[in-house]
């Protein structure tokens, strides 16, 4: 099955509009609060680092009975409780068991060096939480999706490109082509310089054996060097790690960039066949432009549809209504109609 579904003619990203309405502003009246309530603690293994990890179980579900099941990653450098409990229990409430975790370095996740962001750890890390369910009496081992939101899209296509044992994945507002975003965004140069001062950060770490650390969100590019320098993830975080995630830290290893900026997802698309794809992305996004997920649509095969969600920003499908629940929707039932199905050999 291939639904196509070409987003609409905007204003192109490339040229955003000038002004403070370009960028996210939290909406008290339509933000998430998520229950704490909904959620049991699970550890796992992870090429032998022990991960942290949150497991939300459908209400009507019998102790012990077998259910369908998510496993779900989120945006870059963020722990379990931001954004994806939201997510968790819709998909919870549908009748699925939901596993988040955060990723190796960060949380209470155990690795070193802290707040070391590799897309290939992250990858593995996701792969090493399918395993995990595979143990699991409550989870039906044929039936276990992926889905990730902002970066944890583009490492669930990549899982998936990787990993047989998924039955579905799904990308919320996918980050899909990291380097080829930021070239566009900041011109080949002032993208070198900044590459520079990453590369810099490296050979410094090298030298002294100390690790070097930026922070994670800044304003803009004005306070300096920063892994998220805009007034959307600024937003975000700040807000999100005093009211839901005090372990969130505002850093992140320098070094660990360098694999960050070459990481791409759109070479694993083709890969993904003939597990079955959903992109769900906002018509307006401007870090991870809708033009990217576009291409990984293009170049996958199969069974796969890519749905627009009409949004004003990025972060907007991260804790904010009606964005999520409708998002929320799309994904439930995109994954009735595949993993709901009788299994046959």
């Amino acid at each position: 099955m291939t639904t196509s579904t070409r987003r609409p003619t905007l204003t192109r990203l490339s040229e955003p509009q000038e002004g403070p309405e370009r960028y996210y502003v939290a909406d008290a009246e339509h933000q998430l609060v998520a229950d704490p309530d909904r959620r049991q603690r699970v550890n796992f293994r992870s090429d032998g680092v022990q991960l942290a990890g949150h497991l939300y179980r459908p209400p009507r579900a019998a102790e012990g009975e077998p259910t369908p099941a998510v496993i779900m990653c989120g945006p870059a450098s963020s722990v379990k409780e931001q954004t994806l409990p939201h997510y968790a229990q819709h998909f919870a409430d549908a009748g699925y068991s939901v596993l988040t975790f955060d990723s190796r370095t960060y949380g209470e996740s155990e690795g070193e060096p802290r707040c070391y962001y590799d897309p290939a750890q992250i990858v593995a890390d996701y792969s090493n939480a399918v395993s995990y369910l595979l143990t699991r009496d409550d989870v039906d081992g044929a039936r276990i999706a992926v889905v990730g939101v902002c970066m944890g899209g583009g490492y669930a296509v990549s899982t998936a490109g990787r990993d047989k044992r998924i039955a579905a994945v799904v990308g919320v507002g996918g980050g899909y082509d990291i380097g080829g975003t930021f070239l566009a965004m900041m011109g080949s140069e002032a993208y070198a310089d900044f590459i520079s001062k990453i590369n810099e950060l490296a050979t410094k770490e090298y030298l002294t054996g100390e690790v070097q650390y930026i922070p994670a969100i800044a304003p803009d590019l004005s306070h300096g060097l920063a892994f998220m320098p805009n007034p959307e993830a600024f937003s975000y975080y700040d807000r999100t790690s005093r009211s839901d995630a005090p372990n969130w830290e505002n850093r992140v290893a320098a070094k660990s960039l360098q694999a960050y900026f070459a990481y791409s997802a759109i070479a694993d698309a083709p890969l993904i066949a003939p597990t079955p794809l959903l992109l769900v992305h906002g018509t307006v996004d401007l870090f991870l432009w809708p033009e990217f997920a576009q291409r990984v649509y293009d170049e996958a095969t199969g069974d796969k549809q890519l749905t627009w969600v009409e949004t004003h920003n990025h972060i907007e499908v991260y804790d904010q209504d009606p964005y999520v629940t409708e998002v929320a929707r799309h994904v439930i039932e995109w994954l009735d109609a595949r993993l709901r199905k009788p299994v046959t050999a």
